[in-house]
């Protein structure tokens, strides 16, 4: 085998040539343009093929080979799977137009023909290369499918120009030759808030060009689902945007147990209710629609009592009992229960009068004979405080509630004295 030129930057390029002096010209006025390697017989062409196809841009055969070797070598290329990506060109000089047409049918991707034109030539190559190296769109599309990711294209205009799946939150005919092209969220999904939210991220990002992702609920058909949706800008060779591509990945498994995870976090393990880091992130966080928020300071007595008598697991008893009193009166009220501390309690209750916070209270004291422990009925002080609208000071609401508590407990002491 024969190695023309071996600049590393050039493709190369395979000739299985005939000793014809066409080929060698070819050689010749190609050489600053590709690398060639030359092959005189069909054994050592094939060969050459199998042992360097990944590295090969293309490959000319002498149709001058002899003994019908140029229609064997492309029956074999054509049928080998592995190289089938390499293009296979004929030098065909004097051939008829039917000669040509059975190499055609044979897998030749083109012709090179007498007189050579170098540019000509070079086109007719570099078009063979792009063809076997580019799948067509059904392809690309039809692999695409096979992922279970949708994969989608849309215009400038926000509008689809494809997507490789059709996914249930979507409306559509049952026509199978129904298409999503042409169509924007708006038309066709079923969630029209989510629709107009993806609708206006998709015209933000055809008009900055900058890459997003982010998660959305989506609750269509009764389907609880939590969507990845990774958006990115399409531009020509003049850097303008011409469109988006987007990666949709459905993450609801991922999603709810990072829910699950951050909701353990926030959860007291010995009670079940929220632990001081809720409370700190609630504190925060008020809600602009929670007023008038009345506050609930709580603290169990006799604990100091049951522990010394009875042990600190009969202790962790009493406080589970307490949250469970709490549970039972006051969860209708959509209360936010949070254990701070020890035996302490703050219980939050949004678009709740002091009245109404204050008749919550009486409930608590009246079920708390309903939780009993070593023969002991639960006992508990409560403070209570509220907040009217958002100008007053939520630390000294919270600092009056637990000053009314602890006005309570001294009170629950006169009276056992």
């Amino acid at each position: 085998m024969e190695v023309m030129t071996s600049k590393r930057n050039k493709r190369t390029v395979l000739l299985v040539k005939e000793n014809s002096q066409e080929a060698s010209q070819l050689c010749k006025l190609l050489a600053d343009i590709y690398n060639f390697m030359v092959t005189t017989t069909l054994e050592e062409g094939l060969s050459a093929v199998r042992r360097m196809c990944n590295n090969l841009s293309a490959v000319l055969v002498d149709s001058e080979l002899p003994d019908h070797a140029c229609e064997t070598f492309l029956k074999q290329m054509s049928t080998q799977k592995k190289l089938q990506a390499v293009p296979v060109l004929v030098i065909a000089s004097e051939e008829s137009v039917p000669q040509k047409m059975q190499y055609l049918s044979l897998g030749a991707a083109d012709f090179i023909t007498s007189p050579y034109y170098k540019e000509l030539i070079m086109n007719r190559i570099s078009n063979a290369i792009h063809i076997k190296d580019s799948a067509t769109f059904p392809e690309l599309e039809k692999m695409l499918r096979a992922l279970p990711a949708n994969i989608y294209l849309k215009d400038a205009e926000g509008k689809y120009v494809f997507a490789t799946h059709y996914w249930h939150h979507i409306e559509h005919d049952n026509d199978p030759d129904w298409t999503i092209r042409g169509k924007t969220d708006i038309e066709i999904r079923k969630d029209k808030e989510n629709a107009m939210l993806a609708y206006q991220s998709d015209l933000k990002l055809l008009a900055d060009g900058k890459e997003r992702s982010y998660v959305i609920e989506v609750n269509a058909d009764n389907i609880l689902e939590y969507l990845q949706i990774t958006k990115a800008p399409v531009r020509d060779e003049n850097n303008e945007i011409t469109g988006i591509i987007a990666l949709i990945n459905n993450v609801t498994e991922q999603e709810l147990l990072k829910q699950e995870l951050q909701r353990q976090a926030y959860l007291d393990p010995l009670t079940g209710l929220y632990n001081r880091s809720y409370y700190e992130k609630y504190i925060q966080e008020l809600p602009e629609d929670c007023f008038p928020l009345s506050i609930i300071s709580a603290d169990c007595n006799d604990l100091k009592h049951i522990n010394d008598y009875y042990g600190h697991l009969a202790g962790d008893e009493y406080i589970r009992i307490s949250a469970s009193l709490f549970r039972w009166v006051l969860t209708a009220d959509k209360a936010v229960m949070c254990r701070i501390g020890g035996d302490e309690f703050l219980i939050f209750l949004p678009q709740t009068t002091e009245p109404k916070a204050l008749a919550l209270v009486d409930m608590l004291r009246k079920n708390a004979d309903m939780f009993s422990i070593q023969d002991q009925h639960v006992s508990i002080s409560y403070g209570v405080c509220t907040m009217p609208d958002n100008s007053w000071n939520l630390t000294n609401c919270i600092r009056q509630a637990d000053k009314n508590m602890y006005a309570d407990k001294s009170r629950i002491k006169t009276m056992r004295n």
